[in-house]
């Protein structure tokens, strides 16, 4: 099922996006958002953890976090293979230096990898996210930085979730979604994602990086019930453990997946890295996306040509719920352009379900040494989605 321009605004006419309230569909004007840094640095000049270092203490003054509070870190985890399949282990390291740095009282790090890779059940526990961890290098970043590795399976089924409950009116998760224990327990959450296409939700950013935290049976409703896919993504997010607590995303883009996704794909190397970094989760992805869409640019055209997400991403979906949890999913929607403002992607709809409607503007921030001509020109060659490119 695709989503076109128009197919968006008849469902918006014929009322089918009614589960989102009626003020959030209009921009807002006076909303002034946190702005996103884009940190372009040469790893022969600058150390990758001074990079992150120097980035982070840009997007955020820390002024948050008071000291001995606690702070989860959240990585993507979801499969042993390496980076750009999995978070950075560089950036993780380079955020909890900073952490302690400003007094942080305890940091955890943690994840439930894919289901492929982990299930967490009422009767046993498949695999180890710990080992996955172990594998793709997260582990000893983690524990070389000081930090307390918290995998949610290692937690007793009984005690492992709570209920999660966006705080958005008639959301689509009913009495279904589960949450990690640890988010009602810690006081800030850094969040750290990758930059990489996703075969099922079309890129896989901060926003898509919440799904880690959710029960293995809240993510067979979020894949079963896969008209919804993309809001559920996005309501995930609207949680209070999450809203409220969520103090800064941030990906080190030193290698994208630019096709396929999430485990596998056209690993594209930067030899001279980007971190995007912002408060506003939102501003962050919409600002990632954009380069991700570069990164394809630069990906060999037979590479492109080759990836099934247009074609077959609700084949794989349907036979991943069948395989998994045994059961029969609803068709997956999918959109030819993952950046156009009406595509209902989760990005899109998180505007709306978090922010009351998309920004007057998306301040972006450069800074180290100048973009490439081409990422520019896709920066400011959507006006629709009201970027401001700085400098």
């Amino acid at each position: 099922m695709s989503f076109s321009r128009r197919r968006f605004l008849g469902m918006m006419g014929a009322g089918l996006l009614s589960t989102l309230p009626l003020r959030s569909r209009a921009v807002h004007a006076n909303s002034k958002l946190p702005p996103v840094l884009i940190h372009h640095f040469d790893p022969a000049q600058t150390a990758v953890n001074d990079a992150v270092r120097s980035t982070m203490l840009t997007a955020t003054d820390m002024s948050w976090l008071k000291g001995g509070q606690s702070v989860f870190v959240k990585v993507a985890s979801n499969s042993y293979y390496a980076p750009p399949a999995v978070t950075s282990p560089a950036v993780l390291k380079g955020v909890i230096n900073v952490l302690w740095e400003y007094g942080a009282g305890q940091v955890y790090v943690g994840d439930m990898s894919g289901a492929y890779f982990v299930r967490h059940l009422a009767t046993r526990t498949d695999g180890s996210t710990r080992g996955v961890m172990q594998t793709n290098g997260l582990l000893q970043a983690a524990e070389e930085a000081g930090a307390t590795v918290h995998c949610f399976e290692e937690v007793p089924f009984e005690s492992a979730y709570i209920p999660g409950v966006p705080s958005v009116s008639n959301h689509s998760w009913g009495n279904e979604l589960q949450v990690a224990e640890i988010l009602d327990r810690v006081d800030h959450i850094v969040n750290l994602p990758r930059l990489g296409k996703h075969v099922l939700a079309g890129a896989t950013l901060g926003l898509k990086n919440a799904v880690g935290y959710i029960s293995d049976h809240s993510r067979m409703v979020l894949h079963r019930d896969a008209e919804t896919f993309q809001q559920k993504i996005a309501e995930i997010n609207a949680i209070p453990q999450l809203k409220d607590k969520m103090r800064l995303t941030m990906t080190l883009v030193d290698v994208a997946l630019t096709t396929f996704g999430p485990d596998h794909g056209y690993d594209l190397k930067l030899d001279t890295p980007l971190i995007v970094a912002s408060e506003d989760i939102v501003n962050h992805d919409q600002i990632a996306l954009l380069l991700l869409l570069w990164g394809r640019q630069l990906t060999p055209s037979s590479e492109i040509a080759n990836d099934p997400y247009f074609q077959s991403a609700d084949y794989y979906n349907k036979s991943f719920v069948q395989e998994v949890w045994q059961q029969s999913a609803q068709t997956l929607p999918v959109f030819e352009s993952l950046e156009a403002n009406t595509a209902m992607t989760h990005i899109n709809l998180a505007y709306y379900i978090l922010r009351g409607g998309r920004p007057a503007e998306i301040r972006v921030i450069p800074t180290g040494l100048p973009l490439d001509e081409r990422l520019t020109a896709i920066l400011t060659g959507h006006p629709e989605l009201n970027i401001v490119l700085e400098g």
